[in-house]
């Protein structure tokens, strides 16, 4: 599953969920939180963390390919690979504490050995393997061949014919997913919106997800 995860276990608001349950399927209401969440990620990108994300630096708004200075959406790759899954302990996801939602991204960097939504999320600073070179040679015009040995630089772009290079690069957190206390207070509002709709004389049962929230776990896999 997604690199980044947000898992919401049906532990919390217990008495609640069982009451909902008796309404709608159990993968009704899984579907419900993903798409809540999605929502709130969504809404991270469109509004900057909604205030909060460090602005882009001048180097890496000359570097972009699109233009525009919002973050992360040059090309929209990573904004767009974001998705909800649901899972747990059998096929008819009982509410045992272990049927969960999970949304996340399984985007990776350039090679594929980092996740690139765990950068993102929390930041980072990028270096050069210590010990490694660059060895080439060129001859001068007098016939003469002269052995380079430097040691490895970042390759940050192109600007105009022009390579970019550095030693070091710091990428400051631009978290998309909620943080644990904003996702409980979602979760516990969701939920006490779909009983108060479905106590409603001739309510019809949920059939489509619809917004609701999840719990953040701080950790990553993949």
């Amino acid at each position: 599953m997604p690199s980044v995860q947000i898992s919401v276990n049906t532990t919390l608001g217990q008495a609640k969920i069982e009451r909902l349950l008796k309404a709608v399927e159990p993968r009704t209401l899984l579907n419900v939180i993903g798409a809540r969440l999605l929502f709130h990620v969504n809404e991270s990108f469109n509004t900057r963390g909604r205030g909060a994300w460090a602005p882009l630096s001048p180097l890496t708004l000359a570097l972009r390919k699109r233009g525009g200075d919002m973050p992360l959406q040059d090309t929209g790759r990573l904004k767009g690979s974001y998705v909800s899954e649901q899972g747990g302990p059998g096929t008819d996801y009982s509410t045992d504490g272990q049927t969960y939602v999970e949304v996340g991204s399984n985007v990776k960097t350039p090679g594929g050995k980092y996740s690139l939504a765990k950068i993102h999320e929390y930041g980072a600073v990028i270096e050069p393997i210590p010990g490694k070179f660059w060895q080439y040679s060129y001859t001068t015009k007098k016939g003469r061949t002269v052995n380079v040995k430097r040691p490895t630089m970042l390759v940050l772009g192109k600007i105009g014919d022009q390579l970019i290079f550095s030693k070091r690069v710091v990428i400051p957190p631009r978290p998309v997913l909620p943080s644990q206390a904003a996702a409980e207070k979602m979760i516990q509002e969701t939920v006490d919106g779909m009983l108060s709709r479905i106590a409603q004389p001739g309510a019809a049962r949920f059939d489509i997800p619809e917004p609701a929230v999840y719990r953040r776990m701080g950790h990553f896999r993949g």
